[in-house]
């Protein structure tokens, strides 16, 4: 997404902002007009375009990517944001005051956001099926019918996408598909986990069919979906339900398209500027027009950085020193040496994470400063280890290949090569080079997750294995969310234990 379509991106995020509080906010973007508007190939440029800013919307609601994906897997020991802490001790139900709108607890609890992408991307699968294929940008129809098939390939994509992510976060949730005003008041009861998920199976395979792979001199090649974007969600998909098989084969899917490489250790922090040759799928905001405010409290850059980059001594989240100390235990690790400093505040020193400090000030105004740094969702890393995982997890236990992947990443990054190691150690090994590799990048949590239940072993120190099993690792909704729906039930697991 380019700068062209602010003013759009604008109009979005505006109804997003006043719709915050309903469930299932499905007005549409442009109501009144949007009989009219889908006329040609750039409305529907501008519709899909849209499903990525609602998106990210939704994940930088109280951070809410690292929120879900980091903050409780023991990277963070602490944090000087109570409502925070609360996430890091997995007291997810704590009270908070209905007239609390901008507290992180609460919103972190509110779904609303990724319906509201949802529902973006139920409006483009509509309009543009519906939409003459004539009117798409092509010298022939075949090129025309490709360009129309592109756009239904990101709308399926971004819808599958959000059902997925939702699904890891509170397990069984409302299934809407359907594109009609009425929504606004229909009332829907949550589906079992396992219905979403293959839906988003569906639509994830339909993005496949209808996608292409996109080279590395398209403009907007990882920040919009193509075949490798599509792979990889359904990898990640077939992991988290457990079917390794399919994981195994969508992860092969991507490693062997050559259309990635791995970051050479020298430029590894490149990864995190965006659009790097390893990166497979991004949320956009390294440009003006779709960065934050980095000095805003509830940012990602707010939480975890200092001076330099921004004012403070001391970071809010703190890292867990020891966690990192165990994870990396070779010093010649890039991941260690370039990815973070260490800073002091009195006798205290604090490790602080820097793969996020592409902050830009604004016309010289040391007050105001832009955080460019996109949100890598899926990258060749996470999918070779995501590929070593179905290895050593799945009937067949392929121990030695799932070793080879997981050197393979250690030598792109200066590491030694693990040795010695078999059986369910590599297991194990998978994980926590899975957590080297992707430090604060989203998944530390559900890839947790997914060992304790593999391994029946306890992952999480605030989580006993009789709370893991009765779903504690699910969020709760928030009651807010009652009042306009009578039809949904709070999370099995926190009935009664929210206040």
């Amino acid at each position: 997404m380019k700068s062209k379509y602010l003013l759009t991106y604008t109009i979005v995020l505006v109804l997003f902002a006043t719709s915050c509080r309903k469930f299932l906010d499905q007005t549409p973007v442009s109501t009144p007009t949007d009989a009219t508007t889908w006329q040609a190939d750039g409305d529907a440029n501008t519709g899909v375009a849209a499903c990525y800013s609602l998106i990210r919307a939704a994940f930088n609601a109280s951070i809410g990517y690292y929120a879900y994906g980091d903050l409780a897997s023991g990277e963070f020991s602490n944090s000087d944001q109570p409502d925070f802490q609360k996430v890091i001790d997995f007291n997810l139900g704590a009270g908070v005051a209905s007239t609390a709108t901008d507290n992180p607890l609460l919103k972190l609890r509110l779904w609303t956001p990724f319906f509201t992408a949802v529902a973006q991307s139920n409006r483009a699968i509509a309009f543009i099926t519906a939409m003459p294929t004539a009117v798409f940008n092509g010298t022939s129809d075949a090129e025309k019918l490709a360009r129309k098939n592109k756009y239904l390939g990101e709308a399926y994509f971004t819808r599958a996408f959000c059902y997925f992510t939702m699904a890891r976060i509170w397990g069984d949730v409302p299934l809407v598909l359907e594109n009609t005003d009425a929504t606004v008041a229909q009332q829907y009861a949550r589906s079992p986990q396992g219905d979403v998920l293959k839906q988003a199976i569906v639509d994830v395979n339909l993005a496949i069919q209808y996608l292409d792979w996109k080279d590395n001199g398209s403009s907007d090649r990882v920040v919009r979906a193509d075949k490798g974007a599509a792979y990889a969600l359904l990898a990640h998909i077939d992991a988290w339900k457990g079917d390794y098989a399919g994981c195994n084969t969508a992860c092969d899917a991507v490693i062997n398209s050559g259309t990635y490489s791995l970051t050479a250790a020298a430029s590894f922090m490149d990864i995190y500027k965006g659009q790097s040759p390893e990166s497979i799928f991004e949320i956009a905001q390294n440009t003006l027009s779709e960065g934050y405010n980095a000095n805003v409290s509830l940012t990602l850059a707010s939480q975890t950085l200092t001076a330099p980059y921004l004012n403070g001594t001391v970071p809010v989240w703190h890292i867990n020193n020891s966690y990192v100390t165990k994870l990396y235990t070779d010093t010649a690790d890039v991941r260690l040496k370039k990815g973070f400093i260490s800073v002091s505040s009195g006798a205290t020193s604090f490790l602080e994470c820097v793969k996020y400090t592409n902050i830009q000030t604004v016309n010289n105004n040391v007050t105001l400063k832009v955080a460019l740094n996109n949100i890598v969702i899926f990258r060749l890393a996470d999918i070779e280890l995501l590929k070593a995982e179905a290895l050593s997890s799945g009937p067949s236990g392929d121990y030695n290949t799932a070793l080879s992947l997981i050197n393979q990443v250690r030598r792109a990054r200066n590491a030694k090569a693990l040795t010695g190691l078999s059986g369910t150690a590599v297991i194990q090994a998978v994980t926590d080079e899975r957590g080297r590799e992707l430090f604060l990048e989203g998944h530390r949590t559900f890839d947790l997750i997914r060992l304790e239940r593999i391994t029946k072993d306890q992952q999480f120190d605030n989580v006993t294995p009789g709370e893991f099993a009765a779903g504690k690792t699910y969020w709760p909704i928030d009651p807010n969310l009652f009042l306009n729906n009578s039809k949904i039930t709070q999370t099995p697991f926190w009935i009664g234990k929210v206040n």
